[in-house]
């Protein structure tokens, strides 16, 4: 017999798991059940928990917060392959698909690739009202058309993959989320095998609860569709006639919640450079970058890097950057800019400490605002001009080697350092530590769940090397509370350029005009033009030191 996995996720489904559960094993006697929950409030994951520890064979997975359907099936279908099962089947967790059907989807699984269970294959019943399944019946006969679907069901999750069968697919080419999953998950499944089968099923209206689809994923759904209909019209071709070689998943732990499996959000865009130049705040590297990793199990978004911890800081440490000081006023007015924004959070006096200082600007204003301050930059001739320039006082180094003789803290800032952080999650730690009791910490760092970002998607101007995490709002707060930090206020943060270096900024991004125009102002007071920037994407953060670190 093969070892199976039966896989369903959760979000308010305590009226229907526990017997959902019994009738699994009652079917498919000695298997596996795995079960998603995305903190469930009505209990759901607190029932889950008690009937796991009755029942070893029972796994359940936590997620923090509601990441979305199509990501806790990845996250079961990369499970069911690095635990060694023989065969994952998916179904829903409100008895829609009933689990007296489990032995038919093993039985033909002896015989084919890929199983599903279907409402409109004949013999198929759906207890859906008119319109539902007008609807439902339109986008799977346009998924059978536009994609080249064989079967008659593309968008319910009734599904049996053998495990060879998964590890044939390019999972990482899986761009959708929610429900739009389910219909492309089967498109990667027939650019692996033609060798599908669909039973017929009834698929009955759920037990208890409320159903989770939203009015946007069916506008999701027409956007996936077409993506995907291009995808097969103008992308694949290409590839006809060439063995597709997958990326093997990273086995890196998650920085966050220590997980294995990742989902790929874009492609790698590799460049042969690899030196400190990559590593300047002026760094026009746009658009280069390791893969973007989406972790399944908590949501953190991160660049799969090709360096180590320490060769990161040996490339901040030779950072050599005249691009900033031709642009330090505009750096001037963006601190003092920012710096009033968050004063009202700042006790009137006290020490500041900066992290990731580099030419001593935001510790010159904070000197302005009446604050005793220290500076902690990695770069020696970044640290090497605050003190003869700027005559500030800066730690040339890191701060885990900030001698403890330095004492704690009233402030601590970081500006635009975090996302460039090789262990963030470690770094905030080592910031509560040299925090005084109620003491503020306040930083700005990437924001990718903003609507600038995903607009552009892989376009987006801050994919770069030297960015190696971009938060959410999510994200950031399970990392703070970790470290013991609480977040008391978020709002957008603000860079102000002169328009010279604006125009720097396009011609690296590759904007038709963009070089020309930056020639054309270079004799002119325009150059000089200082321009505010604040889309959102990056986030002014004002945490508060507790006791407690997790």
């Amino acid at each position: 017999m093969p070892r199976i996995l039966v896989f369903t996720a959760t979000y308010n489904e305590v009226d229907n798991v526990e017997q959902l559960v019994q009738e699994i094993f009652q079917y498919l006697p000695g298997q596996e059940i795995l079960v998603v929950d995305d903190s469930s409030p009505d209990g759901t994951g607190d029932l889950l928990d008690q009937l796991s520890a009755d029942n070893p064979e029972i796994h359940v997975i936590h997620r923090p917060s509601k990441l979305g359907l199509g990501t806790a099936h990845l996250l079961a279908m990369k499970y069911a392959i690095h635990e060694g099962f023989d065969i994952l089947i998916t179904m829903d967790a409100d008895f829609s698909h009933h689990p007296k059907y489990l032995p038919t989807m093993v039985k033909l699984l002896e015989e084919n690739d890929f199983v599903i269970g279907s409402r409109y294959v004949a013999g198929g019943r759906c207890d859906y009202g008119v319109l539902r399944v007008l609807v439902s019946r339109t986008a799977n006969t346009l998924a059978r058309i536009l994609l080249g679907i064989p079967t008659h069901e593309a968008t319910t999750s009734y599904r049996g993959f053998p495990i060879v069968l998964l590890k044939k697919m390019n999972l990482n080419s899986i761009r959708s989320n929610g429900y739009s999953f389910f219909m492309e998950s089967i498109f990667v499944v027939t650019h692996a095998t033609r060798r599908l089968a669909e039973f017929p099923i009834h698929f009955e209206d759920r037990r208890a609860g409320t159903s989770k689809i939203s009015k946007l994923e069916v506008f999701k759904a027409i956007y996936n569709l077409a993506r995907m209909f291009y995808r097969r019209l103008f992308v694949l071709p290409r590839f006809k006639n060439k063995k597709e070689e997958l990326d093997p998943d990273p086995v890196i732990p998650c920085e966050n919640c220590r997980s294995i499996h990742h989902m790929e959000m874009i492609a790698a865009k590799r460049s042969d450079k690899s030196d400190a130049s990559v590593y300047q705040c002026t760094s026009t590297g746009h658009r280069i970058h390791g893969r973007i990793l989406k972790c399944l199990n908590c949501g953190l978004v991160f660049n799969e890097t090709r360096h180590d911890a320490d060769q990161i800081i040996d490339f901040y440490s030779d950072v050599e950057d005249p691009t900033y000081l031709k642009n330090i006023e505009s750096r001037f007015q963006t601190f003092r800019h920012n710096f009033l924004k968050l004063k009202s959070f700042l006790p009137a006096q006290g020490k500041l400490l900066d992290i990731g200082s580099y030419c001593g600007v935001a510790l010159k204003v904070a000197g302005e605002n009446g604050y005793e301050t220290l500076g902690v930059e990695p770069s020696r001739w970044a640290a090497r001009y605050s003190e003869e320039v700027m005559k500030e006082k800066v730690f040339s180094g890191i701060l885990k080697d900030l001698p403890e003789a330095t004492g704690l803290f009233e402030i601590i800032t970081m500006w635009d350092v975090l996302e460039h952080m090789p262990r963030p999650l470690e770094e905030l730690k080592r910031i509560h530590s040299r925090l005084k009791p109620g003491g503020t910490f306040a930083f700005s760092t990437l924001y990718i769940d903003n609507w600038y970002p995903k607009i552009l998607k892989k376009r987006w101007p801050w994919y770069m090397d030297m960015h190696l995490y971009y938060f959410t709002g999510e994200s950031i707060r399970q990392m703070l509370d970790q470290a013991g930090l609480e977040l008391i206020h978020r709002q957008s943060y603000t860079h102000i350029i002169t328009f010279e270096y604006f125009l720097l900024k396009l011609d690296a991004l590759g904007v038709p005009g963009a070089r020309f125009m930056s020639k054309a102002v270079q004799k002119t007071p325009l150059k000089k033009i200082m321009i505010p920037f604040s889309f959102g994407d990056i986030q002014l953060f004002i945490c508060k030191k507790q006791e407690a670190v997790s």
